[in-house]
């Protein structure tokens, strides 16, 4: 892969474009997706038209083999990273965060997988673009500013070209859909995506909204999946949600059972996790010694 110049990254599109064996085409796109991602190799991909051709694609989804669009979801990605925002903005530009949301009603569980890490890795910038409400002059409060209504994550002005909002992309809800696949790649994709919702200072706020979109209740319900990892991040996760009496109350009874199975089956940190929980839910007295 090293070896890869710009005229092979040419080539690569010409397959795509012009070949009618979707095979060639699917293969040609995996290529693109597993190239080294720096900036170099990013660069040269752009300057052949790949993005172009993957938000074609992708937003033709309706009338494309579901195979193609699983890939061109998987190439999608290396354009999305957070530690490009520039990129970042280029892509959201072609309004094709909400073609993405609307795409995780359907297409495969790679395909849902996929979408759910742009989405994770579009909303890890938010919160640094999130524009600053500006306070208008109100002069029937004493002449003192009244605040514009911001997003109720991120406090700031969002949108979904500007600032890759989830809320703004009405994304809460076809994410914590995606939480009941079967499939442990999508419901990780997707719970990835939401927790940044919780992040750092966001938490109060961001539990909040993803309470109102039914998440909460689906992680609870992740603390029984036979995925280690998922149970480990649902844990992660529910460890700080419950340090609010509202939360904790209201899941106590349904979250009660799996904690204390996992203190008596899993690993020594997710029972030490666990077992934190319990005692925030008055489970289980601090000073025990799972901690």
């Amino acid at each position: 892969m090293e070896h890869v110049g710009p005229k092979c990254v040419d080539t690569l599109l010409k397959i795509i474009n012009a070949s009618d064996n979707t095979e060639e085409g699917v293969a040609a796109m995996e290529i693109i997706s597993n190239l080294p991602r720096n900036p170099k190799m990013t660069q040269w991909i752009l300057e052949a038209g790949a993005l172009g051709v993957i938000i074609s694609i992708l937003s033709d989804h309706f009338h494309k083999p579901g195979i193609i669009i699983e890939s061109a979801s998987g190439a999608l990605c290396r354009f999305t990273i957070s530690s490009d925002q520039e990129l970042q903005k280029k892509v959201a530009e072609t309004g094709i965060i909400t073609v993405l949301v609307n795409m995780l009603d359907s297409g495969t569980a790679s395909t849902k997988k996929y979408i759910a890490v742009s989405l994770r890795q579009f909303s890890e910038s938010s919160n640094g673009l999130s524009r600053p409400v500006e306070r208008k002059l109100n002069l029937f409060a004493c002449c003192i500013g009244s605040p514009d209504t911001g997003c109720a994550v991120h406090t700031g002005i969002c949108t979904t070209e500007s600032s890759f909002c989830l809320l703004e992309a009405n994304a809460i809800k076809p994410l914590v859909k995606v939480l009941d696949e079967p499939d442990f790649g999508a419901c990780e994709a997707s719970l990835d995506a939401l927790l940044t919702l919780v992040n750092g200072e966001q938490l109060l706020k961001g539990s909040k909204v993803l309470e109102g979109g039914g998440a909460i209740a689906k992680m609870v319900k992740l603390l029984s999946s036979p995925s280690v990892r998922l149970q480990e991040k649902t844990l992660v996760a529910l460890e700080r949600i419950f340090r609010s009496p509202e939360y904790k109350q209201k899941y106590k009874a349904s979250a009660q059972m799996p904690l204390v199975e996992i203190t008596q089956r899993g690993s020594s940190g997710m029972k030490s996790v666990a077992a934190k929980i319990l005692a925030h839910l008055n489970v289980l007295h601090e000073q025990s010694s799972f901690f």
